[in-house]
């Protein structure tokens, strides 16, 4: 088995819950908000659009196509659109407002993630690099207890580059300092953090906790986050 002298981690949905920071958040903004009153038929109702429109802006940031700024003005406009929501131009900025106040708030981590950090810090130096906004990703670590487990966090608005783009990966490299064949990379998403330690010719991980079937070459794929210790 290769060693390794770096450990490098996404945040979103590989140590950070987001599918459940987020759903929270969104139940409490439907009902302080009152937004049955305005059309959207449930929470859940709320918190699927969000999702889904969450997850098409995010692809398209990630590929370049939106900036950080027209994702957080335009998603909740999108979001009320396609509930069909009869609302006033000043609801979507409030919503905005109150989600990147609240979400980032919630601490919740993947299953097994504390545990894992806490063995994994004991012997190697841990790193962060992730897409997200630098002052959002700050909040989440410092709320999931997390910031103290690592000694870089790269993010894309810091360094210029979003994932894939090999380019982030270099930048977090130089800073650490280390070089690509001393590292692995662990992520969920297979084109920004599997295909990106591809491109900057760092060894991956793929978390894939549901299983889902893909045709992509990685260099290790685990369930669960307490696999990656058989690994390393």
């Amino acid at each position: 088995m290769k060693t390794y002298s770096h450990i490098l981690f996404d945040l979103d949905h590989t140590l950070w819950d987001f599918d459940r920071c987020a759903t929270e958040t969104l139940v409490e903004l439907y009902q302080a908000n009152q937004l049955e009153r305005l059309g959207c038929p449930s929470a859940e109702a709320f918190c699927e659009a969000f999702h889904q429109v969450n997850y098409r802006l995010w692809d398209l940031y990630n590929r370049g196509k939106y900036d950080s700024e027209r994702l957080r003005r335009e998603r909740f406009f999108m979001v009320l659109d396609e509930l069909d929501m009869e609302y006033d131009d000043s609801l979507p900025p409030l919503l905005a407002k109150e989600y990147l106040a609240t979400c980032p708030t919630k601490g919740y981590v993947i299953a097994g993630a504390i545990e894992l950090l806490e063995k994994l810090g004991q012997q190697y130096p841990l790193h962060i690099i992730t897409n997200g906004f630098s002052d959002v990703q700050a909040t989440k670590l410092k709320y999931a207890g997390l910031t103290d487990y690592f000694q870089t966090v790269t993010t894309s608005d810091e360094s210029g580059y979003r994932k894939p783009h090999q380019g982030i990966f270099h930048y977090s490299l130089n800073r650490i300092p280390a070089v690509a064949d001393e590292c692995i990379m662990i992520g969920d998403n297979l084109k920004s953090d599997i295909l990106g330690a591809q491109n900057a010719k760092i060894d991956s991980v793929y978390f894939n906790p549901d299983q889902n079937p893909h045709s992509s070459a990685v260099t290790h794929e685990i369930q669960s986050l307490p696999e990656l210790l058989t690994i390393l």
